[in-house]
């Protein structure tokens, strides 16, 4: 029973994901349905699973490097995939898409094994984790994928584009909510957190309707995968060192520094016109082998 409290949302991942294959298959929906999901997911589905996830989570000092660790390895992954996707002769769009998957981090895959098995206060340094990578997503994330998009002399439509985000907003809102002690009933944020987690799974159907057999045979897919996880646990193990991480703080970090790629970069592919099928393709394998390893590298978080 443990087992499928554990694996539900990973099972609901694949089941849409191939159900959007399906779909795809059949031309009962395709690209362009493809996109207006992800359009909705960017502009209701996050901030609802944002303001869920961080109004009510209990702040702790002690947890200050966790959001910087998670910074310094999206930062890391940008600098690696631009030089790669460069070796490789991309275009523009697809360096762009390689650059996302590496900065783009699904920490969200691993909250159904933490909740299971961590305890309160190894939970809250996950959540510290995911902190720091949703302010740099909805902040530095967004204005690389605009650069690459082809705005990048356009400094007006740049602003716009990312301080408008409305999951940045929800996450500057709830944040503040949160510090300011504000008395917003555990109930009604465990129905937003629910809520949130089931338009989010709208990605996964979206990917389906989007990847191509072509697309998961580009040499591109395989490298974007290793640069979001393996590099990522490298520059996971240097931070480690760096700050002086021990026990589950180290755990934590080394685990999201190798976590699978985040349908962010899905999102964001698709709303700045990049290599669209690169992301999709990247992101779905990687999701596939982070439900493989995902699990057994829980068991050696310390309790």
């Amino acid at each position: 029973m443990e087992i499928l409290l554990a694996n539900w949302r990973l099972a609901a991942v694949a089941a849409l994901f191939f159900l959007g294959v399906f779909a795809r298959r059949l031309s009962w929906a395709g690209e362009k349905q493809g996109r207006a999901l992800l359009t909705f997911v960017f502009n209701v589905g996050l901030p609802i699973l944002i303001f869920g996830a961080l109004a009510g989570v209990p702040l702790a000092r002690e947890h200050a490097l966790l959001p910087v660790a998670a910074i310094c390895v999206s930062l890391a992954g940008w600098g690696a995939a631009a030089f790669v996707a460069r070796r490789f002769g991309l275009p523009r769009t697809g360096e762009g898409a390689m650059v996302l998957c590496a900065m783009s981090i699904n920490n969200s895959m691993i909250y159904p094994f933490a909740a299971l098995s961590l305890g309160a206060a190894a939970f809250s340094q996950l959540v510290m984790f995911d902190m720091g990578h949703a302010v740099l997503v909805w902040t530095v994330t967004t204005v690389v994928a605009c650069r690459y998009g082809g705005h990048a002399d356009d400094i007006p439509v740049l602003l716009k584009r990312t301080l408008a985000a409305p999951a940045l907003w929800v996450l500057f809102i709830a944040l503040t909510l949160n510090l300011a002690n504000a008395p917003i009933p555990r109930d009604l944020l465990h129905g937003i957190l629910v809520i949130g987690q089931w338009l989010i799974l709208l990605v996964p159907l979206a990917m389906g309707l989007l990847v191509s057999a072509r697309g998961l045979r580009r040499p591109e897919v395989i490298t974007a995968v290793a640069l979001r996880s393996g590099f990522g646990i490298l520059v996971g193990f240097l931070l480690v060192w760096l700050f002086g991480l021990t026990g589950t703080g180290a755990a934590i970090a080394l685990i999201g520094a190798a976590a699978p790629i985040g349908f962010t970069a899905v999102v964001l592919s698709a709303r700045e016109g990049l290599d669209l099928d690169l992301a999709a393709s990247a992101a779905a394998v990687s999701v596939f082998l982070g439900s493989l390893w995902l699990p057994l590298a829980m068991m050696f978080v310390p309790r």
